[in-house]
């Protein structure tokens, strides 16, 4: 996204983050509250720090996936009924994400990332997506592949669609909900 989208998608992580320890110590509602209002703040005010820019400038570009899960896990612990992903799913999807960065970083030697650039594979994997939505009726991940496209397309940040639903930070977190959820 460009550089104020980095901005609210790295408020929304840091809130994330900030709403998991609030949240060891405060009933829902409050935690979400303060983790938004303190990440809003830190990474407002703090958005010419060292410290601030750097996480911009090594995780950026954050993409419409990663805030998105950061803003369901938040809603969800209101009590919210929004669609999660089953440990099959998340199994699956760490597959094939190890993989797809297995070739980004040239261990594999296939580049699936140019993929990304091109309208009819980038167009076949949203309908996929959003056929394989329809089908285990998941709106939220929809939401997610249709919203990621009209970024795409408008050409508001990345010109690579995988930037858009992917991230690298989804590796540890799917990797730790599957443990979640086959503990």
């Amino acid at each position: 996204m460009n550089g104020v989208g980095a901005f609210v998608a790295l408020g929304f992580v840091v809130s994330w983050v900030l709403y998991i320890v609030f949240g060891l110590f405060l009933p829902g509602f409050f935690a979400i509250s303060l983790a938004l209002v303190y990440g809003a703040v830190l990474v407002w005010f703090l958005r010419n720090n060292i410290a601030v820019s750097g996480s911009i400038a090594v995780l950026a570009p954050f993409g419409v996936l990663l805030p998105a899960l950061a803003l369901r896990h938040m809603v969800v612990g209101l009590g919210w009924n929004v669609p999660g992903f089953s440990g099959l799913e998340i199994g699956v999807f760490l597959v094939f994400y190890t993989a797809f960065l297995s070739s980004a970083f040239g261990r594999i030697p296939v580049n699936i990332y140019r993929l990304g650039y091109a309208p009819w594979p980038v167009a076949a994997m949203a309908l996929f997506l959003c056929i394989y939505a329809l089908l285990t009726d998941n709106w939220f991940l929809a939401l997610i592949v249709v919203f990621s496209q009209v970024v795409w397309v408008i050409r508001l940040g990345s010109s690579n669609w995988f930037d858009h639903v992917t991230h690298v930070l989804l590796w540890p977190v799917a990797l730790i909900s599957l443990i979640g959820k086959v503990i």
